[in-house]
Protein backbone atom coordinates (compact mmCIF):
# COMPACT_ATOMS: atom_id res chain seq x y z
CA UNK A 1 0.00 0.00 0.00
CA UNK A 2 1.33 3.43 -0.88
CA UNK A 3 2.49 5.57 2.03
CA UNK A 4 1.87 9.29 2.22
CA UNK A 5 2.93 11.92 4.73
CA UNK A 6 4.00 10.39 8.05
CA UNK A 7 1.99 11.66 11.02
CA UNK A 8 2.15 8.86 13.58
CA UNK A 9 5.03 6.86 15.01
CA UNK A 10 5.25 3.78 17.22
CA UNK A 11 7.76 2.84 19.92
CA UNK A 12 7.61 -0.65 21.53
CA UNK A 13 6.51 -0.73 25.18
CA UNK A 14 5.59 -4.33 25.94
CA UNK A 15 4.94 -7.73 24.39
CA UNK A 16 2.55 -10.27 25.86
CA UNK A 17 3.79 -13.76 25.05
CA UNK A 18 0.32 -15.26 24.66
CA UNK A 19 1.15 -17.35 21.56
CA UNK A 20 -2.33 -17.03 20.08
CA UNK A 21 -3.27 -18.97 17.00
CA UNK A 22 -5.89 -16.36 16.16
CA UNK A 23 -5.65 -13.41 18.54
CA UNK A 24 -8.63 -11.10 18.10
CA UNK A 25 -11.54 -9.28 19.74
CA UNK A 26 -9.40 -6.68 21.52
CA UNK A 27 -10.85 -4.24 24.06
CA UNK A 28 -8.68 -1.62 25.80
CA UNK A 29 -9.74 0.48 28.77
CA UNK A 30 -7.78 2.72 31.17
CA UNK A 31 -4.49 0.88 30.87
CA UNK A 32 -6.04 -2.59 30.91
CA UNK A 33 -6.92 -4.83 27.98
CA UNK A 34 -8.68 -8.07 27.09
CA UNK A 35 -8.54 -10.15 23.93
CA UNK A 36 -9.31 -13.66 22.71
CA UNK A 37 -7.70 -16.56 20.93
CA UNK A 38 -10.55 -17.82 18.80
CA UNK A 39 -8.88 -21.12 17.92
CA UNK A 40 -8.08 -22.17 21.50
CA UNK A 41 -11.25 -20.92 23.25
CA UNK A 42 -9.22 -18.56 25.43
CA UNK A 43 -9.53 -15.04 26.80
CA UNK A 44 -6.53 -13.05 28.00
CA UNK A 45 -6.63 -10.07 30.33
CA UNK A 46 -3.94 -7.61 31.34
CA UNK A 47 -5.61 -6.19 34.42
CA UNK A 48 -4.08 -4.19 37.30
CA UNK A 49 -0.55 -5.37 36.40
CA UNK A 50 -1.70 -9.02 36.22
CA UNK A 51 -1.70 -11.11 33.06
CA UNK A 52 -4.38 -13.81 33.20
CA UNK A 53 -5.78 -16.46 30.89
CA UNK A 54 -9.30 -17.91 31.00
CA UNK A 55 -10.49 -20.98 29.12
CA UNK A 56 -14.04 -20.91 27.76
CA UNK A 57 -16.59 -23.49 26.69
CA UNK A 58 -18.04 -21.36 23.93
CA UNK A 59 -15.77 -19.94 21.24
CA UNK A 60 -15.03 -16.28 22.06
CA UNK A 61 -14.48 -13.88 19.16
CA UNK A 62 -14.82 -10.34 20.54
CA UNK A 63 -14.67 -8.81 24.03
CA UNK A 64 -17.39 -6.26 24.74
CA UNK A 65 -16.58 -5.49 28.37
CA UNK A 66 -14.79 -6.62 31.52
CA UNK A 67 -14.44 -5.73 35.18
CA UNK A 68 -13.11 -7.46 38.28
CA UNK A 69 -16.01 -9.92 38.30
CA UNK A 70 -17.02 -10.65 34.72
CA UNK A 71 -15.88 -10.74 31.11
CA UNK A 72 -18.58 -10.05 28.54
CA UNK A 73 -17.97 -11.35 25.03
CA UNK A 74 -19.47 -12.36 21.73
CA UNK A 75 -19.21 -16.06 20.91
CA UNK A 76 -20.50 -18.83 18.68
CA UNK A 77 -23.46 -19.18 21.05
CA UNK A 78 -24.29 -15.46 21.29
CA UNK A 79 -23.49 -12.92 23.99
CA UNK A 80 -21.91 -14.56 27.04
CA UNK A 81 -20.67 -13.46 30.47
CA UNK A 82 -17.82 -15.33 32.17
CA UNK A 83 -17.42 -15.18 35.95
CA UNK A 84 -13.72 -14.56 36.55
CA UNK A 85 -13.79 -16.23 39.97
CA UNK A 86 -15.62 -19.45 39.13
CA UNK A 87 -15.08 -19.71 35.37
CA UNK A 88 -18.81 -20.24 34.92
CA UNK A 89 -20.30 -19.01 31.66
CA UNK A 90 -23.79 -17.59 31.40
CA UNK A 91 -25.48 -16.99 28.09
CA UNK A 92 -27.03 -13.53 28.16
CA UNK A 93 -28.54 -13.47 24.69
CA UNK A 94 -28.52 -16.43 22.29
CA UNK A 95 -27.23 -15.91 18.79
CA UNK A 96 -29.90 -15.11 16.15
CA UNK A 97 -32.15 -18.10 15.56
CA UNK A 98 -31.62 -17.81 11.81
CA UNK A 99 -27.84 -18.27 12.18
CA UNK A 100 -27.08 -22.00 11.93
CA UNK A 101 -24.25 -23.91 13.61
CA UNK A 102 -22.31 -23.67 10.34
CA UNK A 103 -21.60 -20.05 11.30
CA UNK A 104 -19.75 -18.45 14.19
CA UNK A 105 -19.52 -14.89 15.41
CA UNK A 106 -16.55 -12.81 14.34
CA UNK A 107 -15.97 -9.13 15.11
CA UNK A 108 -18.45 -6.69 16.62
CA UNK A 109 -18.87 -3.21 18.01
CA UNK A 110 -21.21 -0.34 18.83
CA UNK A 111 -22.91 2.34 16.75
CA UNK A 112 -25.61 4.82 17.64
CA UNK A 113 -26.09 3.13 21.00
CA UNK A 114 -26.70 -0.24 19.34
CA UNK A 115 -24.56 -3.35 19.79
CA UNK A 116 -23.53 -5.03 16.53
CA UNK A 117 -22.18 -8.53 15.92
CA UNK A 118 -20.96 -10.12 12.70
CA UNK A 119 -21.10 -13.81 11.76
CA UNK A 120 -19.06 -15.78 9.22
CA UNK A 121 -19.27 -19.30 7.80
CA UNK A 122 -16.95 -21.63 9.71
CA UNK A 123 -15.57 -23.75 6.86
CA UNK A 124 -16.44 -22.00 3.58
CA UNK A 125 -16.52 -18.24 4.17
CA UNK A 126 -15.44 -17.70 0.55
CA UNK A 127 -18.64 -19.33 -0.69
CA UNK A 128 -21.29 -18.49 1.90
CA UNK A 129 -21.88 -14.85 2.81
CA UNK A 130 -21.97 -13.88 6.48
CA UNK A 131 -24.28 -11.63 8.46
CA UNK A 132 -24.22 -8.43 10.46
CA UNK A 133 -26.86 -8.15 13.19
CA UNK A 134 -27.97 -5.33 15.47
CA UNK A 135 -29.17 -5.99 19.00
CA UNK A 136 -32.28 -4.01 19.94
CA UNK A 137 -34.32 -4.53 23.11
CA UNK A 138 -32.91 -8.00 23.58
CA UNK A 139 -33.59 -9.23 20.04
CA UNK A 140 -31.52 -9.39 16.88
CA UNK A 141 -32.29 -7.51 13.68
CA UNK A 142 -30.44 -8.27 10.44
CA UNK A 143 -28.48 -5.31 9.06
CA UNK A 144 -26.62 -6.94 6.17
CA UNK A 145 -26.30 -10.41 4.65
CA UNK A 146 -23.78 -9.59 1.91
CA UNK A 147 -20.56 -9.32 3.95
CA UNK A 148 -18.61 -12.58 3.80
CA UNK A 149 -16.16 -12.01 6.70
CA UNK A 150 -17.39 -9.07 8.82
CA UNK A 151 -14.58 -7.20 10.56
CA UNK A 152 -13.34 -3.80 11.80
CA UNK A 153 -16.52 -2.27 13.38
CA UNK A 154 -15.05 1.21 13.96
CA UNK A 155 -17.55 3.94 14.79
CA UNK A 156 -16.47 7.23 13.18
CA UNK A 157 -19.57 9.32 13.88
CA UNK A 158 -22.72 9.31 16.04
CA UNK A 159 -24.46 6.92 13.63
CA UNK A 160 -21.63 5.99 11.25
CA UNK A 161 -19.55 2.83 11.42
CA UNK A 162 -16.94 1.13 9.25
CA UNK A 163 -17.42 -2.59 8.66
CA UNK A 164 -14.99 -4.53 6.50
CA UNK A 165 -15.42 -7.57 4.33
CA UNK A 166 -12.03 -9.18 4.89
CA UNK A 167 -12.60 -11.70 2.11
CA UNK A 168 -12.98 -9.00 -0.54
CA UNK A 169 -10.57 -6.46 0.95
CA UNK A 170 -13.38 -3.92 1.18
CA UNK A 171 -14.20 -1.42 3.92
CA UNK A 172 -17.79 -0.17 3.93
CA UNK A 173 -19.25 2.89 5.60
CA UNK A 174 -22.68 2.35 7.13
CA UNK A 175 -24.95 5.12 8.36
CA UNK A 176 -27.80 4.09 10.66
CA UNK A 177 -31.10 5.90 11.01
CA UNK A 178 -32.83 6.79 14.30
CA UNK A 179 -34.22 3.25 14.53
CA UNK A 180 -30.84 1.59 13.98
CA UNK A 181 -31.60 0.44 10.43
CA UNK A 182 -29.16 1.00 7.57
CA UNK A 183 -29.94 4.35 5.96
CA UNK A 184 -26.89 4.46 3.68
CA UNK A 185 -24.01 2.13 2.76
CA UNK A 186 -21.09 3.00 0.53
CA UNK A 187 -17.64 1.66 -0.27
CA UNK A 188 -15.14 3.57 1.87
CA UNK A 189 -11.88 1.87 0.79
CA UNK A 190 -10.75 -0.99 -1.42
CA UNK A 191 -7.48 -2.69 -0.47
CA UNK A 192 -4.96 -4.23 -2.83
CA UNK A 193 -5.25 -7.96 -3.63
CA UNK A 194 -3.47 -10.27 -1.19
CA UNK A 195 -4.13 -8.31 1.98
CA UNK A 196 -7.24 -7.93 4.13
CA UNK A 197 -8.63 -5.36 6.57
CA UNK A 198 -9.14 -6.66 10.09
CA UNK A 199 -9.86 -4.95 13.44
CA UNK A 200 -9.27 -1.26 14.00
CA UNK A 201 -9.95 1.86 16.01
CA UNK A 202 -10.43 5.60 15.84
CA UNK A 203 -7.54 7.77 17.03
CA UNK A 204 -8.46 11.44 16.90
CA UNK A 205 -9.27 12.19 13.26
CA UNK A 206 -7.55 9.04 11.98
CA UNK A 207 -8.82 5.51 11.46
CA UNK A 208 -6.26 2.79 12.17
CA UNK A 209 -6.92 -0.65 10.68
CA UNK A 210 -4.87 -3.83 11.09
CA UNK A 211 -3.91 -5.36 7.75
CA UNK A 212 -3.85 -9.16 7.63
CA UNK A 213 -0.89 -10.31 5.49
CA UNK A 214 0.16 -6.66 5.25
CA UNK A 215 2.47 -6.64 8.29
CA UNK A 216 1.17 -3.24 9.28
CA UNK A 217 -1.48 -0.88 10.59
CA UNK A 218 -2.92 1.37 7.90
CA UNK A 219 -3.76 4.94 8.86
CA UNK A 220 -6.70 6.50 7.03
CA UNK A 221 -8.54 9.80 7.24
CA UNK A 222 -12.24 9.61 8.09
CA UNK A 223 -12.87 10.12 4.37
CA UNK A 224 -11.01 6.90 3.54
CA UNK A 225 -7.73 8.39 2.29
CA UNK A 226 -4.68 6.29 3.13
CA UNK A 227 -2.06 8.47 4.83
CA UNK A 228 0.56 5.98 6.02
CA UNK A 229 1.23 2.42 7.14
CA UNK A 230 2.80 1.62 10.51
CA UNK A 231 5.02 -1.44 10.27
CA UNK A 232 4.46 -4.43 12.55
CA UNK A 233 6.82 -7.23 13.65
CA UNK A 234 4.26 -9.80 12.42
CA UNK A 235 2.65 -10.41 9.02
CA UNK A 236 -0.84 -10.90 10.42
CA UNK A 237 -1.88 -8.19 12.86
CA UNK A 238 -5.54 -8.76 13.63
CA UNK A 239 -6.79 -5.88 15.75
CA UNK A 240 -5.64 -2.59 17.22
CA UNK A 241 -7.09 -0.40 19.96
CA UNK A 242 -5.92 2.94 21.32
CA UNK A 243 -5.77 3.76 25.02
CA UNK A 244 -5.92 7.55 25.44
CA UNK A 245 -5.07 7.27 29.13
CA UNK A 246 -1.60 5.94 28.37
CA UNK A 247 -1.26 7.11 24.72
CA UNK A 248 -0.62 3.50 23.79
CA UNK A 249 -1.72 1.32 20.89
CA UNK A 250 -2.42 -2.36 21.57
CA UNK A 251 -2.16 -4.83 18.68
CA UNK A 252 -3.17 -8.51 18.57
CA UNK A 253 -1.84 -10.93 15.99
CA UNK A 254 -2.18 -14.44 14.55
CA UNK A 255 0.08 -17.34 13.71
CA UNK A 256 -2.74 -19.33 12.11
CA UNK A 257 -1.99 -20.38 8.54
CA UNK A 258 1.64 -19.24 8.48
CA UNK A 259 4.25 -21.54 7.00
CA UNK A 260 7.21 -22.85 8.98
CA UNK A 261 9.39 -20.41 7.09
CA UNK A 262 7.14 -17.49 7.97
CA UNK A 263 7.05 -18.52 11.62
CA UNK A 264 10.85 -18.67 11.66
CA UNK A 265 11.02 -15.22 10.10
CA UNK A 266 8.30 -13.78 12.38
CA UNK A 267 8.64 -15.66 15.70
CA UNK A 268 6.48 -13.12 17.54
CA UNK A 269 3.38 -14.06 15.52
CA UNK A 270 0.45 -14.69 17.83
CA UNK A 271 1.62 -12.32 20.55
CA UNK A 272 0.01 -9.07 21.64
CA UNK A 273 2.00 -5.86 21.45
CA UNK A 274 1.80 -2.50 23.20
CA UNK A 275 3.30 0.56 21.53
CA UNK A 276 3.67 4.16 22.53
CA UNK A 277 1.77 6.11 19.87
CA UNK A 278 3.33 9.45 19.07
CA UNK A 279 1.68 12.20 17.07
CA UNK A 280 4.29 13.93 14.89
Amino acid sequence: MKKCNTMLALAPLNTYQCNCSLGEGLLVRDGDAAWVDINSNSIFISDCSKFLKYKTISTPTVVFGFDQQYIHFGSDSGLVSLCRKTGEEQEQIAQPSSVTSEYRSNDGGWCGGYQLLGFMHRSKPNIHAGYVYRLSDGSWDLLDDSIYIPNTFVQIGPAKILISDSLKGQIWLYELDANGAVAHKKLWAQLEPGIAPDGGCLVGEFVLISIWDGAGISVFTKAGELKQTLGMPVPRPTNCKYDPKTSSLWVTSASDGLTMGQLAEYPQSGNTFVFDLEFL
